[in-house]
């Protein structure tokens, strides 16, 4: 397969990312591979990384293989900084605490264990990408946000507007996240988050319009959430029949649902029973646009940068070729 990039997030994991990185590096002198890699040192460092190894090698004969070390928050930001994805076959060693691309597609345990696999395989699998484009943005920015916002964000598990992505937001600003996770605890902040938020947060109307035209409207939304693969957020499995690789999205809708309603419904997302609530809809679509009465935050992969009143969400079928 030629020459290997590798691109690692050394503080994924609160700092374990470098400790993995060291074992695959053994790994990978062992059995003499041709490879480079890359550490991202500040936020959005990623995207640049990714962007500088396939525009220099953009005209080579051969694909350019590149292996992301880190989370979903990383690869996420990698895809942002690939100059043309069909010359570039990605390879994903989770390092993460959410790790719900790994989830879904059944990674090997342990990092080494996925370079060999990932070493060993001839031919890329082909799986779709999700495509966010903001309408509008407002004012409100997050702490990684810069002063101007990308109007296309790409994705590989999920794309929400609404609750979800307020639940990443507040966790951005968390100054006890990284505690949390240091001691194994990191999943704790999203819930103590999750339960002010269900009590707090607005609820505003908002319509959500398809592919075709056909429109639905909400007169008490929490959120929307589009899925190329079935899970988010740490494990919550709110599109149950979502895979990556049939050209569509599923989409999952929480509506009119009462707080109190809301704590019993969101835990059995974990295990995908949350569908047969009358308040949670489930569609199947190539595309979509959302429509809020109010900007709200908007998520790719559980990266927040901005609220919107209007985005677009849509599917580039086959567009990933991924070393799995």
């Amino acid at each position: 397969m030629g020459k290997y990039y590798f691109i690692c997030n050394p503080v994924s994991q609160s700092g374990k990312g470098i400790k993995i990185w060291n074992e695959v590096e053994k790994y990978l002198k062992e059995q003499s591979i041709d490879y480079e890699v890359l550490f991202s040192e500040r936020s959005g460092h990623i995207s640049e990384l990714m962007k500088k190894v396939t525009t220099e090698h953009l005209n080579d004969e051969t694909p350019i293989n590149v292996i992301i070390l880190g989370g979903d928050g990383t690869l996420d930001e990698a895809l942002q900084g690939i100059a043309d994805f069909s010359k570039v076959n990605i390879g994903y060693v989770p390092t993460g605490s959410g790790n719900d691309f790994a989830r879904a597609l059944s990674y090997e345990n342990g990092a080494v264990e996925n370079i060999k696999h990932i070493l060993s395989i001839k031919e890329p699998k082909i799986y779709d990408l999700g495509k966010l484009e903001y309408m509008s943005v407002s004012d409100d920015r997050t702490c990684i946000a810069g002063k101007d916002i990308d109007p296309v964000r790409y994705f590989d598990v999920s794309c929400g507007i609404g609750f979800d992505a307020a639940i990443c937001e507040r966790a951005l600003a968390s100054k006890v996240k990284d505690f949390l996770n240091r001691i194994g605890l990191g999943k704790l902040i999203y819930g103590l988050i999750s339960v002010k938020l269900i009590f707090g947060d607005v609820k505003p109307k908002a319509t959500i319009i398809f592919d075709e035209g056909e429109s639905i409207e909400f007169d008490r939304l929490r959120f929307i959430v589009g899925m190329n693969t079935c899970y988010e957020g740490g494990g919550y499995k709110f599109a149950p029949a979502a895979v990556p690789d049939d050209g569509y999205l599923d989409i999952c809708v929480f509506n009119n649902m009462s707080p109190l309603e809301a704590i019993s419904v969101i835990p059995k997302a974990a295990k995908g029973t949350h569908v047969s609530n009358k308040h949670v809809g489930q569609f199947h679509a190539k595309s979509y646009e959302v429509k809020s009465e109010i900007p709200l935050w908007v998520h790719t992969d559980g990266e927040v940068y901005a609220k919107s009143d209007h985005i677009r969400v849509s599917v580039v079928p086959g567009a990933l070729r991924f070393l799995k």
